[in-house]
């Protein structure tokens, strides 16, 4: 059983310190879009039990990075920014949005809204 809970937008750096204090492994970020929102569910792991929390993201907000807590999460992160369009804030290693996608890639191309807010090429904007 994975036990989850909501926090707050602004309190999302500070559960994850809290894990990384308590001994929790970070497992992985995930971005759902529900009803024109985002959901971000974070996942860690401590002798053998999975622990997650959550928080809801609008398309115009930016996203509190874990990692400076978690290094492990620059790749999820980058990937939810690639794949989602949304922005994280004080992110460690920031890919501009080319980690997967080449310059001339669809914009966002998991969102089915437009949210990105630059321009990687004349194709497909």
């Amino acid at each position: 059983m994975i036990r989850t809970r909501e926090v707050k937008l602004e309190d999302v750096e500070k559960e994850a310190k809290y894990y990384y204090d308590n001994g929790y492994r970070f497992v992985t970020e995930t971005c759902l879009e529900e009803d024109g929102k985002f959901r971000i569910i974070y996942t860690f792991e401590k002798d053998s039990e999975l622990d997650s929390f959550h928080t809801y993201v609008s398309p115009e907000e930016e996203v509190p990075s874990i990692s400076k807590v978690y290094f492990a999460a620059i790749p999820v992160e980058n990937e939810i920014h690639e794949m989602f369009g949304l922005r994280f804030k004080n992110l460690a290693l920031d890919f501009q949005g080319l980690l997967f996608l080449g310059e001339f890639a669809p914009i966002s191309p998991q969102a089915s809204i437009e949210i990105m807010r630059r321009d990687k090429g004349d194709k497909n904007e």
